[in-house]
């Protein structure tokens, strides 16, 4: 302990110390960290407005495969694949991995482009900063009203906060998000609106872009926080629907696409198991043609010679322009049969007086319907009986969950740097428990030197000390704010790990938890287990069952071992 005192002394982290007796084997490791602590924490987050490539997915740390992320299919609740007889699939982000830099460029300077030339903004948006992909993420929220982008933990506490590129403190924060008054209703449409696709980062940074011009120039714009949201997301729908992007992927769909040679393999094992396959995606035939003829043989669709397979027969089924979340809970909405041929659309009410094998064999392929018409087609009389795999958690995931009942999987690019960097950064991690452990411990010396002031022991040497210990305890809190600070950024510069806000699960990782029964990076990953895999998922773990890590469990003992020793 005397090594301890006089270790601390000497950078400047004076202090009495005499109750830690758990720590004091490791005086000079806990020295080193406390002396390191606020190294690095120069780079903040402010005015950060270009990233590597590698803060999404595309090229993580080099970390071996043995220790990083392996493909692994992570699971949330129990899933009996025996008990399966249909599993389907989105196409975007889903089947469909995109080249980020490039596709979604597209939906940005389409939307742009328009903004200024149809809308009227200025052109001085056309000359802003170049889009960067990597600058936002998953799972946060959108407050159209102040021109704010947000990031909650699990009970939507805002820890992060950003208008437009200007990153708010802690106070302003508190000012604008009041935890007295806020609820666990506050954040919702028409005021807010989630981040929960990767198609819609391009509209959260071009929404920056003009809160940026328009409180530079608010002469120039008249319009609301609100109005240019609602304005960004039409000219980013109208990029989609109107052929721009469309007709440019179509043209060279290996810039935009990343080829998986192992999808067709996946499907096929899924199908050959016994199990229905289908496919629902919101986009129409014509671009679901484009896509699935890349994403199975590797060429662009019209290309000269024979095709080495026909995509549509690695499907049981296909719905295109299903316009999900509507398809999961509108009973009412119409199902039209599509000519692949000629792309037309004939009304249909699925089978009436012939078989469903009968129906099908006419044409598989359909546009629009409702999830009556997929069960029904499908043969299942309940949603237990399919999974679906999505990538986006409200449309995907959490409707067909909550509504129907489907068993889910979500596709999360993302997974694969974030565990590598996990597993990167253990040293790191393990210096913030051990800084942790420490602020327990000076909080424990803090409550016990008080309750000695107020018993009137010694009053004089105990407020002395308990002066002394306050000072070390805040300086011990200072240290591990910086090194989780450290940390987090090595995850992502500005918006920190995907599943967590300091310590406490991100909302993004609440809805994986609660909503995905499985969750991996790729769907391809699922060729690696067996179409019979009975998935079971880990103990679930509530503060008490950490029984020996508990904070109060460890203050109750060492005030036990001290009065002892007393």
């Amino acid at each position: 302990r005397a090594e301890l005192r006089r270790a601390m002394r000497a950078v400047g982290f004076a202090g009495t110390f005499c109750t830690l007796r758990a720590v004091a084997p490791g005086a000079r490791r806990l020295v080193e960290l406390l002396g390191r602590a606020g190294r690095g924490a120069g780079r903040t987050r402010k005015g950060a407005r270009m990233m590597s490539s590698s803060t999404r997915w595309a090229e993580g740390p080099a970390v071996d495969k043995q220790k990083g992320y392996d493909g692994e299919v992570f699971c949330n609740r129990n899933l009996n694949m025996a008990k399966i007889s249909a599993v389907g699939f989105d196409m975007d982000y889903t089947l469909a991995t995109y080249n980020a830099a490039t596709f979604e460029l597209l939906a940005f300077e389409g939307a742009r482009k328009r903004l200024v030339e149809e809308l009227g903004y200025p052109k001085e948006l056309l000359e802003a900063s170049t889009y960067d992909p990597n600058y936002f993420c998953r799972g946060l929220v959108v407050d159209k009203k102040r021109g704010n982008i947000i990031k909650m933990d699990r009970h939507k506490w805002v820890k992060i906060c950003y208008h437009g590129f200007r990153e708010l403190s802690k106070s302003e924060r508190d000012v604008l998000y009041d935890p007295a008054v806020t609820t666990w209703s506050t954040f919702r449409e028409p005021d807010y609106a989630v981040l929960d696709t990767l198609f819609s980062l391009p509209d959260a940074y071009l929404f920056c872009e003009l809160v940026e011009l328009k409180d530079k120039r608010p002469s120039e714009i008249s319009k609301s926080y609100m109005e240019m949201y609602r304005d960004v997301r039409r000219c980013v729908d109208l990029s989609h629907r109107d052929g721009y992007i469309k007709d440019t992927v179509a043209q060279d769909p290996s810039k935009y696409i990343i080829y998986e040679p192992e999808l067709v393999p996946t499907l096929k094992r899924i199908r050959s198991s016994g199990r229905k396959v289908f496919l629902v995606t919101n986009s129409l035939y014509d671009y679901t043609d484009v896509v699935m003829t890349y994403l199975t043989t590797g060429t662009r669709l019209g290309d000269s010679g024979e095709l080495s397979i026909d995509w549509r027969d690695l499907f049981d089924l296909i719905i295109v322009g299903s316009c999900k979340p509507g398809f999961l809970a509108d009973p009412n909405l119409s199902l039209y049969r599509v000519d692949t041929r000629t792309g037309s659309l004939s009304n249909t009410e699925g089978p009436l007086f012939e078989t469903k094998e009968e129906y099908l064999s006419r044409g598989k392929v359909f546009q629009g319907g409702n999830w009556q018409h997929l069960h029904n087609l499908l043969g299942v009389v309940s949603g237990a009986q399919l999974v679906y795999v999505g990538d986006h958690m409200y449309s995907d995931i959490l409707r067909s969950k909550r509504e129907l009942g489907w068993r889910t999987v979500l596709v999360i690019p993302e997974l694969e740097h974030q565990i590598d960097v996990m597993v990167q950064e253990k040293e790191l991690e393990a210096e913030i428990k051990e800084l942790r452990h420490m602020r327990d411990e000076l909080d424990e010396l803090v409550d016990r030197l008080e309750g000695q002031l107020f018993a009137g022991h010694q009053s004089g040497r105990v407020e002395a000390e308990l002066e002394q210990v306050r000072r070390d305890l805040i300086s011990c809190k200072v240290a591990l704010k910086d090194k989780t600070k450290q940390y987090h950024i090595k995850f992502h510069p500005i918006w920190g790990q995907l599943f967590k806000v300091g310590y406490q699960n991100s909302r993004f990782a609440e809805q994986v938890e609660n909503y995905a029964c499985l969750y991996t990076s790729k769907v391809t990953n699922l060729i690696r287990i067996s179409p019979e895999h009975n998935f079971r998922c880990m103990a679930d773990m509530m503060p008490h069952d950490r029984l020996e890590e508990n904070p109060i469990r460890k203050l109750l003992r060492s005030r036990d071992s001290s009065s002892a020793s007393e």
